[in-house]
């Protein structure tokens, strides 16, 4: 049971005042009518409630006393109700004055017998602030009930929303240093992955050039395995390098802010297969691009993931005399629209192609289909940024489809 902010203090200079307050608000519980009373009033018959504490005071300056004190303690007063009219010492109006200027919060209750005149003025001069109400007297037990109960309740929801907010603002405040650090960290990866990437582009060239020349020096006297030796070399320099292309583009990918714009994918589609049409104008390659597709997203990325996918395409049907790729879409389950990039190529085994867009992976020989296994993953990083979902269909020898959404309309 939450005890906090249970306590009230009343301050009134008559002892008779002190004896009904507590009565009403600290009774034994062997009056019946007034159990049922509060029942009745706050359904404490099926959900206990909790029990109030009342300390009493006849003067403004005492009534203080037991506010700083209470304060000192850890358990501070919801509220307190206040006479107006104290002979001795400071009114009402200058006791609630002193109250709230050591806690701001408290909820404070004006007992008084005023005409309307002079009580305006005390409101007037207090300001009447949502923590200011007042019971006129004589006062009904149940009116004195219900007063203590809501204000009680009332302080201790404001401080437990006040603790939540602090807490709110605590874990923001931790969050955005955490995000600032992952910025600055990000950063600082992002530098050393092109720094890493520019020097080993380097040595990777050499060995590919030098692989040629010793090939040239060596002629006619070359056996078997040297051939081999050399092909692989030229093999691992060119996989080396196309992996450090992948990384550099995957880098820029992550770090790119991305913007939404209508997006022409048939004429982006067509774009670059013409490309790919122009490496290789040899090549019988039956291509169907279906008119109107259309996606939110920012072009740049979407055409390099395209790109991959197109190109990937081109690539897997490569040892096939006649080949065909098809660009299109159709409806999902839920009437969004599923674009699909499907090929007649070598496909691949799908129990090997876990996490496919997510990690490097390749699924052929750098001798059979050369690529440095980050295009997909690639693919995969785009689509995600834009919301969207990517899956794969695939068969060895069997062609792959490859399936994706993209926000049909500006993200709201």
């Amino acid at each position: 049971m939450n005890t906090q902010f249970s306590r009230i203090l009343l301050i009134d200079d008559m002892p008779s005042i002190h004896e009904d307050f507590r009565k009403v608000l600290t009774p034994n519980r062997g009056s019946a009518s007034l159990d049922e009373a509060e029942s009745v009033l706050f359904g404490s018959a099926s959900s206990p409630r909790t029990p109030l504490e009342l300390d009493c005071a006849s003067s403004g300056e005492e009534g203080l006393r037991l506010l700083k004190a209470a304060a000192l303690e850890g358990r501070p007063y919801a509220l307190a109700f206040v006479d107006m009219r104290m002979p001795a010492g400071w009114d009402g109006v200058r006791t609630i004055e002193e109250l709230w200027r050591e806690d701001g919060e408290l909820q404070v209750v004006i007992c008084t017998a005023y005409s309307d005149n002079p009580l305006e003025q005390a409101l007037g001069r207090l300001g009447s602030p949502d923590r200011l109400l007042v019971l006129k007297k004589p006062f009904d037990p149940i009116e004195v009930i219900q007063l203590a109960r809501a204000l009680v309740a009332k302080r201790r929801v404001a401080h437990e929303a006040a603790t939540h907010l602090s807490n709110l603002e605590r874990v923001l405040h931790e969050v955005q240093q955490a995000a600032e650090e992952l910025r600055r960290r990000n950063h600082d990866l992002e530098a050393v992955q092109k720094n890493v990437s520019q020097n080993l582009r380097s040595p990777l060239a050499a060995i590919g050039i030098l692989s040629s020349l010793l090939t040239q020096e060596l002629g006619g006297h070359r056996s078997d395995k040297v051939d081999e030796y050399l092909d692989q070399m030229r093999n691992g320099a060119r996989c080396g390098e196309l992996l450090i292309d992948g990384v550099l583009s995957l880098t820029e990918v992550v770090v790119a802010q991305p913007s939404h714009e209508s997006l022409d994918l048939t004429r982006m589609g067509r774009e670059l297969i013409d490309e790919e049409r122009n490496r290789e104008p040899q090549r019988q390659v039956s291509i169907s691009i279906q008119d109107g597709l259309r996606a939110w997203g920012d072009s740049q990325l979407v055409r390099v993931a395209l790109k991959h996918l197109l190109g990937n395409a081109w690539k897997f049907t490569g040892r096939q005399k006649i080949a065909a790729i098809t660009f299109g879409a159709d409806f999902g389950a839920e009437g969004d629209t599923v674009f699909f990039v499907r090929d007649s190529g070598c496909g691949f085994d799908m129990s090997r192609a876990d996490h496919l867009f997510q990690k490097f992976q390749r699924l052929h020989e750098f001798g059979e289909y050369p690529g440095g296994g980050v295009g997909l993953a690639t693919v995969g990083r785009i689509i995600e940024r834009h919301g969207g979902q990517i899956w794969a269909d695939s068969r060895p020898e069997h062609g792959t489809t490859v399936y994706f959404t993209l926000p049909s309309a500006v993200p709201r």
